[in-house]
């Protein structure tokens, strides 16, 4: 009877010292995520009108990205993929008709794929990230995003191509196990961290580049999660941080923020479906300060694409 007494003490003894060795599991200790929810289960969000509404054609033939302008209320930024200059053109978000290009100088379009507008290092002012993260045969070693300060369009600027020799922030990177394709490229306004969504694996990846991103030595992106969803071909966040979009070639996802919700967290929940009248091949998505949202296409069988808009309720 001593014997199973004392061997009861000491083995509650033992379990309490493990208990007070043990570290507290913290979110990102759990990471990546991965989500299992069913596609066709997703219910449409009531947030916005169900037709868009055609705001006229895009004259670029492989427009890669869209970000609604902070700096130039009423026109929208675009970039085109591989193949093409590396050049920014401003939209007139009424009409579709491309109001200027602006060169870039000092950086290289291997194969831009992807464009949002946030925050930056600097509190007040807007930033563009332009993300060459294109690889369609996932064989690039490493990659690039390009952030810089969002230009102010100048009516002298009107149907020219302007060169812009302003200072670049580039941000190079590579992944932890292989090579992607990404067309997705995110930026949390609340905390300036960069997130990626992969395109061509069996199941979309999100990967991170925290903040402050090295701007002197290669970043490596951080694995936060697994999608249920595959082929993203665009994503953005709202200006306030509090709403997502990420698009694939027929659907778009939308993801509604709690309060106090990281970002990875807010990812790894159910999306909702935001209303999408399937593209050509739309690569291009985001925000408008009224919250509704804007989308885009490349040029597919001759088809010059239309600028459309999903209004918000």
């Amino acid at each position: 009877m001593k014997y199973h007494f004392y061997l009861l003490i000491l083995t509650a003894l033992l379990f309490s010292c493990k208990e007070k060795e043990l570290p507290e599991i913290k979110l990102e200790e759990k990471l990546p995520f991965k989500t299992d929810y069913k596609i066709s289960d997703l219910k449409v969000s009531e947030f916005f009108e169900n037709k868009a509404e055609s705001k006229g054609k895009v004259t670029l033939k492989e427009s890669s990205g869209l970000a609604y302008s902070k700096s130039n209320p009423g026109f929208l930024w675009t970039i085109q993929d591989r193949g093409n200059n590396n050049s920014i053109y401003l939209i007139d978000a009424n009409t579709g008709e491309i109001v200027t290009e602006y060169e870039i100088k000092g950086a290289k379009n291997r194969d831009w794929e992807s464009l949002e507008l946030s925050t930056g290092p600097e509190s007040g002012k807007s930033y563009l990230y332009i993300g060459d993260t294109g690889d369609n045969n996932e064989e690039y070693k490493d990659y690039t995003i390009y952030r810089f300060e969002e230009p102010k369009f100048e009516e002298t600027h009107r149907s020219k191509t302007v060169e812009l020799d302003i200072p670049i922030d580039i941000i190079d990177f590579e992944y932890p196990n292989k090579s992607h394709d990404v067309e997705a490229l995110m930026v949390d306004p609340l905390t300036r961290d960069i997130f990626l969504v992969t395109k061509r694996d069996l199941f979309s990846h999100l990967y991170a580049l925290t903040y402050p991103q090295e701007t002197t030595k290669k970043n490596k992106a951080k694995l936060l999660g697994t999608f249920s969803f595959t082929i993203a071909t665009a994503g953005t966040v709202s200006e306030d941080g509090n709403e997502v979009l990420i698009k694939t070639y027929d659907r778009i996802f939308y993801w509604k923020r709690s309060e106090n919700q990281t970002f990875t967290e807010l990812m790894g929940t159910v999306p909702a479906l935001a209303p999408y009248e399937i593209e050509a091949q739309g690569e291009a998505v985001c925000f408008d300060e009224k919250g509704g949202y804007f989308t885009l296409s490349e040029w597919s069988g001759g088809i010059i694409p239309e600028l459309k808009y999903y209004r918000r309720k």
